[in-house]
């Protein structure tokens, strides 16, 4: 039994206890926390922490997560764990502290880059990991040269598009696990099956993955609606123009644009200077998107997420919801790190309905007083989604069901897009494990769908 558990303010679930006890007592402080979204990994990685400073094993440790996680980091290593974390600010001596957290986009720059990597660590904590997926960033180069005994990584989502990525992560914690990574690469090209079947046998040795089906502790109805958006007359034209456009980047582009609203087209043509297909832009009435972000509007009462990749769409929907007097939040990677606060805090504590969200919105911040998402536009990347939904989908979710609306245009790439997304999935489930549902309410509906494109 842990130490730490008598001087906790809280009772930890059993299976957060048994995590940190694994990872401190079977795998040498170096593990991959790939729990679902919304188990509760910060506080698995806090019971570690805690321990490991409780226990005299520990006194120097660093943790690094997104810029907008760091407040949300300090404020549950200090409310439930009674620990004072050092947050860093500017100038060498922001990082001269015992327990330190700070942002990985802050550590990576090379004016503190150099101090961290003359320091050695205790334990070094790195929350949404999946940012550690491509070896040939800064963020995976720093990681990999920093000195510490203990390394625990934390992502719900380890692999998002390719086998490399999951053997990137477990890279840092165990390298003598596979070859060198182009033999890595050669034989999975040769053996794919072979190498996915070595690939997760190898993960138990250093991933851990706590399942919301596996445990009784989040008893949550995720509903998922797949809405259709039928295009009108000038939509197709303008589609069928776009598709037509000289350049396969250029054209996917502005077919992904043209999916998620048309304003967001509107900037890229305007560039380009093309004022033929912007003249039949402003031949357009409303979205049919916002048509049924209404409805979804008049049925629901309590607080709503739209999430968005474009800022230019997250405007449109703005401007609209404001002609239509809905009071609402914009939430985007424009904000400073106390803006960002200050809004969630007005989301959370007012009465305002709506936060329109670019991805800035949708990776480890809560919102379990929120119960419905709405998908304006679909990611290529069905994590995304995945991490989309773990905003609210989480321990301490106020409702007993969750709404998700995934909006998708018919006759257009985004409905070719989910035949990608379920081959994604597919190769998630079995490097890594079973999935919840994050595009429709069954797979059947799934596989109908694909089917008919």
């Amino acid at each position: 039994m842990l130490a730490c558990l008598s001087d906790l303010p809280f009772t930890p679930h059993e299976y957060q206890v048994l995590t940190a006890q694994k990872i401190l007592y079977e795998m040498d402080c170096r593990a991959l926390i790939a729990d679902e979204v919304g188990l509760g990994k910060t506080i698995e990685a806090g019971l570690i922490i805690k321990e490991l400073l409780r226990t005299g094993q520990a006194k120097k440790i660093l943790i690094l997560t997104p810029a907008s996680l760091v407040q949300q980091w300090w404020s549950e290593l200090n409310e439930k764990f009674g620990l004072n974390f050092w947050v860093s600010r500017k100038g060498p001596w922001a990082w001269a502290g015992q327990c330190v957290i700070s942002s990985l986009d802050k550590a990576k720059r090379e004016e503190h880059r150099q101090y961290l990597l003359e320091n050695e660590y205790d334990l070094v904590v790195i929350d949404e990991a999946h940012k550690l997926k491509n070896r040939k960033t800064s963020n995976w180069s720093l990681v990999s040269l920093l000195k510490t005994k203990g390394l625990i990584l934390l992502t719900a989502t380890p692999m998002q598009n390719k086998v490399e990525e999951i053997y990137n992560l477990v890279c840092l914690l165990r390298p003598e696990l596979f070859p060198d990574y182009d033999g890595f690469l050669n034989y999975y090209q040769l053996n794919p099956k072979t190498m996915i079947s070595d690939l997760r046998d190898k993960l138990q040795d250093v991933m851990i993955r706590n399942l919301t089906q596996e445990l009784d502790i989040k008893n949550i109805n995720r509903n998922i609606s797949l809405i259709q958006v039928e295009l009108s007359e000038p939509e197709k034209e303008i589609y069928k123009r776009i598709k037509a456009y000289p350049g396969t980047f250029l054209s996917l582009t502005l077919c992904k644009e043209f999916c998620s609203s048309l304003s967001a087209l509107y900037d890229t043509l305007r560039k380009k200077g093309d004022y033929e297909i912007l003249a039949l832009l402003e031949e357009c009435e409303i979205s049919p998107k916002l048509k049924h972000l209404d409805l979804i509007l008049r049925c629901h009462h309590g607080k709503i997420l739209i999430f968005t990749e474009y800022l230019q769409t997250q405007f449109y929907i703005a401007r609209y919801l404001n002609q239509q007097n809905v009071k609402f939040l914009l939430f985007n990677g424009m904000l400073k790190r106390g803006q960002k606060e200050w809004v969630k805090d007005l989301f959370e504590k007012r009465d305002i309905p709506v936060m329109i969200s670019t991805d800035a919105g949708s990776q480890g911040l809560n919102f379990q007083y929120c119960d419905v998402i709405v998908n304006f536009d679909l990611p290529w990347n069905p994590m995304k989604v995945e991490q989309r939904i773990g905003r609210i989908d989480r321990l301490g979710q106020k409702s007993d069901s969750v709404y998700i609306y995934n909006f998708v245009m018919k006759g257009t790439l985004e409905e070719k897009i989910f035949t990608v997304l379920s081959e994604k999935i597919s190769l998630f489930k079995q490097c890594v494990g079973e999935l919840n549902k994050i595009l429709v309410d069954n797979e059947e509906e799934l596989y109908e769908m694909i089917g008919r494109l």
